[in-house]
């Protein structure tokens, strides 16, 4: 009994912890993506902002790494990009399956590479049209949440967006997320 409740305790702390290593800098970036996330529904009224949130933490810490797979020595137009991690190729993609984002075509790589660095609400806007693409494709919420991360089913990353979503509630219960 000790045990459990020890562990409860714990396990309430890293909550309480994590959710409060988030700077207002990173708020701001998840308040917007939650925002955008709002307007943006599946074909059934859903809206995913919990998730959207979740996935900004876990891919780019809510804009702290701004570039990923560098490491790699990928060139940036190949690179994930921006507060969701989106590549170039994913920001065409959507462009096609969405009309209002049309306008994306006119641009070449680098210029959306550019975007998605610097435009934290075009890289959010993409990022949540994509899952809902997934998500209206897929059905099913993990292999949509998976597929974000280029599978159908990918455990390790599923279970570390559910972590961060965890981090999104608290969050919430402390009014620092609409």
């Amino acid at each position: 009994m000790k045990l459990l409740l020890l562990l409860s305790l714990i396990f309430s702390y890293s909550l309480f912890a994590a959710a409060n290593d988030v700077s207002d800098d990173q708020i701001k970036i998840l308040n917007s993506v939650r925002e955008i996330a709002k307007t943006i529904p599946d074909s059934k009224g859903e809206t995913y902002e919990d998730t959207m949130s979740a996935i900004c933490l876990t891919e780019s810490s809510a804009g702290k790494n701004l570039i990923g797979d560098f490491h790699k020595n990928v060139p940036l137009t190949k690179a994930s990009l921006g507060v969701m991690q989106v590549q170039v190729q994913t920001v065409r993609y959507v462009a096609s399956q969405v009309k209002k984002l049309s306008w994306v075509h006119s641009l070449n790589d680098s210029q959306i590479a550019n975007r998605l660095l610097t435009d934290s609400e075009f890289s959010a806007r993409i990022a949540t049209h994509y899952f809902v693409i997934l998500k209206n494709s897929r059905k099913n919420y993990i292999n949509s949440v998976s597929g974000y991360n280029g599978g159908m089913i990918n455990m390790p990353y599923y279970q570390r967006v559910t972590k961060n979503l965890e981090d999104i509630k608290e969050l919430k219960k402390e009014k620092k997320l609409s």
